[in-house]
């Protein structure tokens, strides 16, 4: 029996023993204040009355001590909170600001003096260590976000994520080495996440944030997602009116020009092959911000019903430079609006009902934002997602929680040329060029439904135990209303209907797409068949049991085992359903009993959230192309060749759902003045990761064997042998540091050291890697684009005199993958040609992420000054992107030509020399191949130069 299989099989026999007992004190959507009360001598104190209040906490929390002197405050909203102890007889004790973090427990111990009634009123640490928590987690406050968030485009939810410790990448981040599909969104709690990509969701305006938390590694059985499981919780409102208004703004006037660079005689992306020319012209790359946004929230009644609402309009412009072909790219432009309107009602004590609505919808012109696109031939981008959301949270009795949540996110996305449907566009293959329109127009629409609900009971028998159980289920659903070519073929002024006819195995009375193609000096025109709608969709169940046991004061042991099961309705083949048990299991030692040095460990297995992708795999229409070309004497299109099939792809009926094994041990330790520093080792082995799988090429007879019909399969390959193609791991060691030594100082750092290598890093069955062996498994496991040995990163502010605030933003690498690739055309490297329609596609030609980036800094600033009149506050903001200037390379060209060569090491052969050819050494330009692209190796896009941004800010 493997390690894993027997850590599987106790992890369920302790969940099993442990159901009858008893359930954990925090939700999606609150936090906890746990702790034990004893007197001057170190015993016990039973009977204390704790009692809480919060700006964030309608009506006051209460609990008394048991006989052992513990107490429990659960379900509490996150914020900052005044407790006091009270026993009659005793000293009072008030301890102020305790911090209650999303899905953490606080623990706080008092010790009461024995006398006369009296308060002692004390101060409370701010940075919290959970000696119960085995899950690494990040959360950011609300003032981390006001001052230590650096400019508007760093103002979203997904951007903060990338302070986080073990996450690369950008909106949607690869965390702790999951691809940027593998995370789960939740807003207020509720699951937003894109049910069709599995990326983020929705957008809000972001001073309506209280909280942002992302859980990397370690969940408890509660929660879904092999990535990173994030979560916003939105502001309720209060007690007392407030609101703010924000407003930040630049454009190419807070824009300095890019450095030069020299005449090499190579052109690149921006550049020319004879003159020197700009990394970034801001005349020729002209951007623009404007992100105002507004907050509003109060009492309807005060400590029972509070509103919030958030306004925001996001203002944005970017232009990509002009190519090398002198093509005149067009602006993208992003305007649209994020809505948030939020009620909290509490009509009995300890019960709170909380309903959300989100609305986010924005209109993209030139959403292509590519250089290789000319003005005429861009496209316009629809999209709008909404949230409605209800959570019901109950303090049933002292022992005894409830949680409820209920979720409804709806969206659709369209996207089609500007000129409108009808114009014919026109791709030049010799330059990548593409005029007169926009080559596709497409629209889906989708939605996500989630029920969930967990209840959780204490119980002291051989220990404490809190043990939750629960459910959740998703429905989701995609409709693809169409997804062709845009252009009209009836337009064409030397058309033939006969073209689009069954003559050439198009439906009969059906419709074309077309689009013209220049390859050489041919015209090409492509037409494809027009489909109807169709809609697949899932339905995911889950079951969990978690037992958060203390056998003494100071261990704690975190046992659970989650359920999930999901079944596909396909418009065509479908699926087999999925399902998987995911044991989990943690443990924390806290070696002081006072917080302060905590050991803890983590071991279990995640499945993934898998897209409706997968079910759209096979979804069965009339597809494929069919191409004619110009014969320019008599100006007519003839038969270029082409396929037109019934679509439809296949499932290996041994399909299993993808998940991660993941483990950790680590130590927190509570340092000089109010900081605490966390060493981590981490490590995720990634497991029946898919793909489709299409044939293989028989080298005896030169010939590719095709299978029916493309599979998708977890083993790609496997009937010529090959095992593992697919797979992906991550280790590493992560240090945290959270540090607010003292009021005027917040400083977040991390330094993670780590290697990420894989096989795949897209979502999955979304590319050609591995549909031919061996075309496309050679080479393809490495470095993934997220694997940099060391990353640092430090984020914070420092209050000075006079209330001016300065925010700090520093990140470091020391170097990202790229990797070496060669241009599918009619032969491979390896002397045969590649399989019809594959001409274009990549592979590489050394292992995946074989080279590295140069080492990568950037520091922001961002100073406010705030004034202070009659209650209200009005501050001034400037900020500094790039401070120092640099101009690293951020991405170079790996494409080496259409038939490149390796040396005999397996590395590239660049430049003159001689190679080896037959068994011989010959020159590099007797070889038979063509020499290496001229651009190879050179920069294609590089750090955006210094740049400055205005921001004006009111609160009241």
């Amino acid at each position: 029996m493997t390690k894993f299989a027997r850590f599987t099989t106790l992890s369920l026999i302790v969940a099993l023993v442990l159901v009858p007992m008893g359930f954990a004190q925090t939700s999606r959507t609150t936090g906890a204040l746990i702790g034990t009360v004893t007197d001057n001598s170190g015993n016990p104190l039973p009977g204390v009355t704790v009692t809480v209040t919060s700006p964030t906490l309608q009506g006051s929390r209460s609990a008394v001590t048991d006989a052992t002197g513990d107490y429990v405050l659960p379900l509490l909203p996150p914020g900052f909170y005044r407790a006091e102890y009270a026993l009659q007889g005793i000293k009072s004790v008030v301890r102020d600001n305790v911090q209650i973090n999303l899905t953490q427990s606080t623990k706080v111990d008092i010790g009461m003096q024995m006398a006369v009634t009296e308060t002692v009123t004390v101060t409370a640490n701010s940075v919290v260590v959970d000696p119960t928590q085995t899950t690494q987690q990040q959360n950011f406050k609300q003032d981390h976000l006001k001052y230590a968030v650096i400019g508007s485009a760093n103002r979203t939810y997904q951007n903060v994520l990338q302070q986080a410790a073990g996450v690369a990448g950008g909106s949607n981040p690869q965390v702790v080495g999951a691809n940027n599909a593998q995370n789960n969104y939740m807003l207020d709690g509720i699951n937003t996440t894109d049910p069709v990509t599995h990326t983020f969701g929705n957008n809000l305006a972001f001073d309506a944030i209280q909280e942002v938390s992302i859980q990397t590694l370690g969940k408890d059985a509660e929660y879904s997602s092999s990535g990173g499981t994030i979560n916003v919780i939105t502001k309720s409102g209060g007690n007392n009116f407030s609101g703010t208004f924000d407003w930040r703004y630049n454009d190419k006037k807070f824009q300095e020009q890019g450095k030069e660079t020299k005449p090499t005689g190579i052109p690149y992306f921006g550049g020319t092959p004879t003159g020197s020319s700009l990394r970034f012209d801001k005349n020729l790359q002209p951007t623009k911000s404007s992100q105002p946004q507004l907050t509003v929230g109060g009492p309807v009644m005060r400590d029972r019903l509070w509103f919030f609402t958030a306004l925001a309009r996001p203002d944005t412009a970017t232009t990509p430079p002009t190519t090398i072909a002198g093509v005149v790219p067009g602006t993208r432009t992003f305007k649209g609006w994020n809505n948030l309107g939020k009620m909290t009602f509490t009509p009995v004590a300890n019960q709170t009902l909380t309903g959300v609505f989100i609305d986010s919808y924005a209109v993209i012109p030139h959403s292509e934002n590519s250089t290789f696109f000319s003005s005429e031939a861009g496209s316009i981008q629809h999209q709008k997602s909404r949230t409605f959301g209800l959570t019901y949270d109950a303090i049933l009795t002292s022992k005894w929680l409830l949680n409820v949540q209920a979720g409804h996110t709806p969206a659709s996305l369209s996207s089609g040329p500007l000129t409108g449907n009808g114009v014919v566009g026109l791709v030049n293959l010799n330059n990548s060029v593409r005029t007169l329109a926009f080559t596709n127009t497409q629209a889906r629409t989708s939605y996500r439904d989630e029920l969930q609900a967990n209840t959780t009971y204490y119980l002291q028998q051989f220990g404490t135990h809190a043990f939750k159980v629960g459910g959740d289920f998703n429905r989701t659903n995609f409709t693809n209303l169409f997804n062709t070519y845009p252009g009209d073929p009836t337009t064409l002024s030397n058309w033939d209907p006969k073209l689009c006819s069954p003559a050439f195995d198009f439906p009969a009375g059906g419709t074309c797409g077309a689009a013209l193609f220049l390859s050489g000096s041919t015209t090409i025109l492509e037409l494809v068949p027009n489909r109807p709608a169709y809609s697949v969709a899932s339905k995911q169940t889950a079951f969990f049991a978690q037992d958060e046991w203390n056998p003494i004061t100071r261990l704690t042991v975190r046992a659970g085992v989650r359920y999930e099961r999901v079944n596909w309705r396909g418009a065509g083949s479908t699926p087999p359903s999925f399902k998987e048990w995911q044991p989990r299991f943690g443990i924390a030692y806290d070696i002081f009993n006072n917080a302060t040095s905590v050991v803890h460990g983590f071991a279990g297995r995640i499945m993934d959230d898998n897209q409706l992708t997968l079910p759209n795999y096979g979804a069965n229409f009339t597809t494929g192309f069919w191409d004619f070309c110009l014969d320019p004497t008599t100006n007519k299109y003839v038969d270029c060749g082409g396929v037109i099939y019934q679509g439809g792809g296949l499932y290996d009926q041994n399909l299993k759902p993808s998940f991660s094994n993941q483990w950790s041990v680590g130590f927190t330790q509570k340092v000089w003045r109010n900081s605490s520093i966390d060493v981590t080792y981490e490590r995720r082995m990634q497991h029946n990761l898919f793909e489709d799988y299409c044939g293989h090429f028989d080298p005896v007879s030169k010939q590719y064997i095709f299978l029916d019909n493309c599979l998708i399969t977890n083993q790609p390959g496997s009937d010529v042998g090959v095992s593992n193609a697919l797979r992906s791991q991550y280790h590493g060691l992560i240090t945290k540091i959270e540090s607010r030594p003292y009021s005027w100082l917040d400083l977040v750092a991390s330094w993670t050291h780590a290697q990420s290598k894989g096989s795949t890093e897209s979502t999955q069955n979304q590319n050609v890697n591995f549909d031919f062996f061996p075309l496309f498994f050679n080479n393809f496991y490495g470095y993934l684009s997220d694997d940099a040995r060391n990353r640092v990163k430090l984020n914070g502010y420092v209050r000075f005199p006079m209330d001016f605030t300065l925010g700090v933003s520093e990140y470091w690498d020391d170097g990202t993958p790229w990797s070496v690739t060669q241009t599918s055309s009619t032969a491979s490297a390896t002397g045969y040609a590649y399989p019809p329609g594959y001409s274009g596609n990549s592979v590489f030609i050394e292992p995946r992420g074989s080279r590295r980036l140069p080492h990568f800094s950037q520091t922001d600033l961002q100073l406010q000054k705030d004034f202070r009149v009659h209650g209200y506050k009005f501050g001034l903001i400037g900020s500094v992107f790039n401070a120092f200037n640099k101009e690293t390379p951020t991405a170079i060209n790996g494409n080496a030509g259409s038939r490149a060569i390796a040396g005999s090491d397996g590395k590239l052969f660049i430049g003159t020399g001689t190679v080896t050819s037959g068994g011989n050494q010959v020159p590099y330009q007797q070889a038979g191949v063509n020499r290496i692209a001229a651009t190879f190796g050179q920069a294609t896009s590089w750090q955006r130069p210094r740049r400055y941004e205005a921001g004006i800010r009111f609160e009241f």
